[in-house]
């Protein structure tokens, strides 16, 4: 029987998510791993969608610089239909997990 997602914990929850994410990701790797000219089911399913802040272009995350205090700062994320289908699927196991 199928558990409700408001008797569950959020921290599971946010893990079980990560974890879609980080299979559709893999996934995804190993479309790119395909033989052969690019097509569009392998275009499909390896089409990223980036966001976040730092310049992931070359490499160089945002700097602060405060003269004593010298950081960097950088986020990225890549969703992919693969991701997509690896999020629906780890909250469909999760619904059933006990």
């Amino acid at each position: 029987m199928a558990i409700g997602f408001k008797d569950r914990n959020i921290w599971t929850l946010i893990l079980i998510v990560i974890v879609g994410i980080l299979i559709g990701a893999y996934l995804s790797t190993l479309f790119t791993l395909i033989p052969g000219s690019s097509n569009v089911v392998k275009n499909l399913f390896t089409y990223n969608i980036s966001f976040g802040f730092g310049d992931f272009v070359n490499n160089k995350p945002l700097l602060i610089d405060l003269a004593a205090i010298k950081f960097q700062l950088g986020f990225q994320m890549k969703f992919n239909l693969l991701s997509l289908v690896g999020v629906a699927l780890s909250l469909y196991l999760f619904r059933w997990y006990r």
